[in-house]
């Protein structure tokens, strides 16, 4: 080995163009895919991070439907698919928490609505979260109350954050504030439903970005009633003697015998005006549905509890033929989540083609390096070297370039990062906030990544050489000899 080593550092030295040019290219590989790593890593954790502990807990619990669902709803073609309730839902949460691991749990309906003041022409939208306050802060602890107060249980309010009524004083001109009443329009299968609301707190969330500002938090029995999920009314419809005695009636000339006697009006001025003053009588109040929850969150002490649980409860979903489905908090984060996969995707895309373009770059080289020391390998294999000595040395020269230059490169990565963090690139807009895991970019190293690039280039490096170093084996010592 140490003659092998002694060897390919003389031929290197001996070709520095040569070995310049394949190190470069090999450090190159080096710095895109420990930078590019690490601002995956950084954005794959900065999504996760916001998620899980704003929103999606770690385990995501839902009805079943055709298209993909999430905790923003069906993910159809025009939004126009329902998002189903969950069947039996106690008891679907009691099989839940009786997991191991399972620290906090809590239920969600959401839904979309119009809001607008009162005797205003003014209106926004927003995507409402109907909860039951007393579990849900209790899961999701990162609230920060900038105004106000957080929602209390049974309470008609709303709690809005600080960025969206920023943009929508920016974008529109106005914004809600703090007590004021704010009318609720939202579109369910019975038609329009009006729900009136007081703004009780103006929040920031942890990691708060305006990707996801539009969320807005209310009761879930007003999520309900937005939302179609209502059983009736429980107005009870007072019936007089006289009507009774009616309903009772036994004959039609019980029924529309008797005389109708239409007397003369006695009612005075006065009078009438103490009826007009009368309050009418009170809408009836919607029954509401209080099994109907679209979601159940759960929190867990490890991603090891989280993925145990998840098929545990699928599990027990197939054999009591429950139709709900468990899933993490990647399904629940829905086109956020995905669009780091795309990215991802097309960051993988992009290094496949430039390493194919390395390979192909690499591989002409050692040709000519190759053809220029025709002569020299067939004076060793008229020496008696072996194909394997030559395969060996050829090995050894590639490994020593890929690992100096990978550290090389390695250096270099960490020089790009330092730089980085000392620019402060601010993100541009909410979606560069959850992928920058802050308003700021601070990317993240990840050694695993570090080791995969440096593993990477390397396999590269072998791959390139396999050719160049089958055509020197193919030409006969004696001719290789003749060869200046």
């Amino acid at each position: 080995m140490p003659v092998l080593l002694r060897i390919a550092f003389r031929n290197l030295l001996e070709h520095k163009a040569k070995s310049l040019i394949i190190g470069i290219l090999l450090a190159l590989g080096v710095v895109i895919l420990v930078v590019g790593n690490s601002f995956m890593d950084t954005a794959a954790k900065g999504v996760k991070d916001t998620f899980i502990s704003n929103y999606t807990g770690n385990i995501f619990i839902s009805g079943k439907a055709k298209s993909p669902i999430s905790l923003f709803g069906i993910q159809s073609v025009g939004q126009m698919d329902s998002t189903p309730v969950i069947p039996d839902y106690n008891k679907v949460l009691a099989k839940l928490e009786s997991e191991n691991g399972v620290k906090l749990s809590t239920g969600q309906v959401t839904g979309y609505a119009l809001f607008s003041p009162k005797n205003s022409d003014n209106q926004g939208f927003a995507m409402l979260f109907g909860i039951d306050p007393a579990s849900y802060f209790k899961t999701f602890d990162g609230f920060t109350v900038l105004e106000g107060r957080l929602l209390e249980p049974g309470e008609d309010g709303i709690m809005m954050t600080r960025t969206y009524l920023d943009r929508m004083k920016k974008d529109q001109g106005w914004e809600p504030k703090l007590g004021d009443t704010l009318l609720l329009t939202g579109m369910s299968k019975v038609g329009f439903k009006i729900r009136s609301v007081t703004l009780v707190g103006i929040v920031r969330t942890k990691n708060d970005s305006d990707a996801t500002s539009f969320i807005s938090w209310v009761n879930v029995d007003t999520a309900r009633i937005l939302q179609g999920y209502t059983l009736g009314n429980d107005e009870e419809t007072p019936v007089t003697a006289d009507q009774k005695a009616l309903l009772s009636a036994s004959n039609e000339d019980a029924l529309f015998g008797a005389p109708t006697v239409i007397e003369k009006s006695t009612t005075t001025t006065a009078s009438a005006a103490a009826v007009s003053k009368t309050p009418a009588a009170p809408r009836p109040k919607s029954v509401v549905d209080q099994g109907a929850w679209n979601f159940i969150i759960a929190r867990t002490d490890t991603e090891v509890a989280a993925a145990k649980a998840i098929a545990d409860m699928n599990a027990y979903f197939t054999k009591e033929g429950i139709d709900a489905q468990a899933a993490d908090w990647k399904v629940a984060a829905g086109p956020f989540a995905q669009s780091i996969d795309v990215i991802r995707i097309v960051f993988n895309i992009a290094i496949i083609i430039v390493a194919i373009v390395a390979v192909i770059i690499m591989m002409n080289t050692l040709v000519i390096s190759v053809i220029e020391r025709t002569g020299e390998i067939g004076t060793m294999r008229a020496l008696g070297a072996p194909k394997a000595f030559v395969r060996k040395m050829f090995l050894t020269e590639t490994l020593a370039i890929a690992v100096v230059f990978g550290l090389v490169g390695l250096l270099l990565s960490f020089g790009v990062i330092a730089a980085i963090q000392a620019a402060h690139i601010q993100a541009g807009n909410g979606f560069l906030e959850i992928l920058f895991a802050g308003k700021v970019l601070n990317l993240a190293v990840n050694p695993g990544s570090v080791v995969m690039s440096l593993v990477l280039v390397t396999l590269v490096a072998v791959i390139a050489h396999l050719y160049p170093v089958s055509l020197a084996l193919k030409v006969e010592p004696v001719r290789a000899m003749q060869t200046e």
